[in-house]
């Protein structure tokens, strides 16, 4: 084991916070999304499929920036015991999209629309190793860990299309190979004692020391194992003693570790939130994030500012989330003023599917507004221009009038607005097309 300077300790300790950063992340919304004591939406046993069988409401906290252009059946699958087989009902073209993410956030696959089509479909989810024989006509989706989070949506153009969604919903199945119900346990927590789980994932996460947080960080690393390329970070974290199994305690621990390890993750954290900005091309004051998203390779802090600001985003081919963080002035983008967004009738957002754009606060959640509006899109009655060009407004102020169909409320504070392309087009991939910019009012 190689001997670290404070300084390098430190150092080291940032780097691997931001690395197991989006492992906790999911460790922590797992514990609480399979907690059916609580009996709030979205929460099933293990193996169980949840369907949100409407939009969310402002006081949903349990995964960050939730969309309004679809409903989640999302599932937590644990393979412990074996392979599971996922039935798909006939969408009648309808967009839907079932991606599959290990433990550290990857997408492995993203059944739906886009890759497999809208038919009747059969996926046996196996885990690492398995060698066994799939079912007639179902295909074999490989698992990177044995724990994994299915985070279904189905396209739902508004209230009066949920009863059609929901018999969708209703269609999908979960089972074992040989059409049984699959257990509902999950292999025992492994979080700290008498963590409170009942606020916001990203609130419990944020509110960890780094002792303590890398203690709960390598118990995890032992339940779900790295991915293949993670050499290199996981020989620089067992300098710090960070390694699989290992028990962390401040009360046995040197002052000098327990303060390299305190001091890195509070930095890190730092470093994630100023660097969100930064995760994408900046265009028109809009960061676009295409490049290694939803499988992001060994971009770790990449990985874990999309695990705070947007867990369960999909690979940029299925959607792409562009987020304002400033306005045509250059300045941040915040609740206390009123915006306006031209879309020329050229340059309305190229999409095979659908698009939206979505109001949020500063830690990414829906704020409670008098029109208890979140978000607007192409499937709403939009005002347009006489030659076309549709202009969204953003801010305190209802700019009254045809143009109120087109605004957004926001609250007070710094904003993050997100807009929602799905199935974008080549224009937005190679970034020949770009969200136009926010102008101040």
């Amino acid at each position: 084991m190689i001997t670290l300077s404070s300084d390098e300790a430190r150092n080291v300790a940032a780097e691997a916070y931001s690395y197991l950063y989006p492992l906790v992340t999911m460790d922590v919304t797992r514990s609480q999304l399979t907690d059916t004591s609580v009996g709030a939406i979205g929460h099933a046993a293990p193996n169980t499929l949840a369907h949100l069988r409407e939009f969310p409401d402002a006081a949903f906290r349990a995964v960050v920036a939730p969309n309004f252009d679809t409903l989640y059946s999302s599932a937590w699958i644990d393979l412990a015991d074996g392979p599971l087989l996922l039935e798909v009902p006939d969408s009648g073209g309808r967009y839907y999209l079932l991606p599959m993410l290990d433990m550290w956030t990857d997408v492995f696959a993203a059944p739906g629309w886009r890759t497999t089509g809208t038919g009747a479909s059969r996926f046996v989810i196996a885990p690492p190793g398995w060698t066994g024989e799939a079912p007639a006509g179902a295909q074999v989706l490989r698992a990177t860990t044995s724990v994994l989070w299915m985070i279904g949506r189905t396209q739902t153009n508004g209230p009066s299309d949920y009863a059609a969604v929901n018999a969708f919903q209703d269609g999908l199945a979960l089972t074992r190979l040989d059409g049984t119900a699959p257990s509902p346990s999950l292999r025992p927590s492994v979080a700290p004692v008498g963590l409170d789980l009942h606020r916001e994932p990203l609130a419990v996460v944020n509110g960890l020391d780094g002792v303590t947080f890398f203690g709960y960080a390598a118990r995890l690393l032992a339940q779900h194992p790295p991915h293949a390329t993670d050499f290199s970070v996981l020989a620089r974290m067992a300098a710090l003693g960070i390694v699989p199994g290992a028990e962390l305690d401040a009360a046995t621990l040197d002052a000098d570790r327990v303060a390299a390890l305190n001091d890195g993750a509070k930095a890190a954290l730092e470093l994630q939130h100023a660097a969100v900005a930064r995760t994408g091309r900046m265009e028109n004051g809009w960061t676009v994030n295409a490049e290694n998203m939803g499988v992001y390779g060994n971009d770790y802090l990449k990985r874990a500012i999309v695990a705070m600001v947007g867990l369960g985003a999909n690979p940029a081919e299925d959607a792409i989330y562009p987020l304002a963080v400033s306005d045509a002035a250059g300045e941040p983008v915040v609740g206390e003023k009123d915006y306006v967004q031209h879309f020329a009738p050229d340059r309305l957002p190229p999409v095979k599917a659908f698009w939206s754009v979505t109001m949020y606060d500063a830690d990414s959640f829906q704020a409670p507004n008098r029109l208890d509006r979140y978000a607007l899109g192409d499937r709403d009655p939009l005002h347009r221009n006489p030659d076309g060009s549709i202009d969204l407004y953003y801010g305190p102020t209802d700019p009254g009038g045809e143009r109120t169909a087109n605004w957004l409320p926001a609250p007070s504070g710094p904003l993050r607005i997100m807009l929602r392309l799905y199935a974008p087009g080549p224009a937005v991939l190679d970034g020949t097309w770009a969200p136009p910019a926010l102008t101040a009012v």
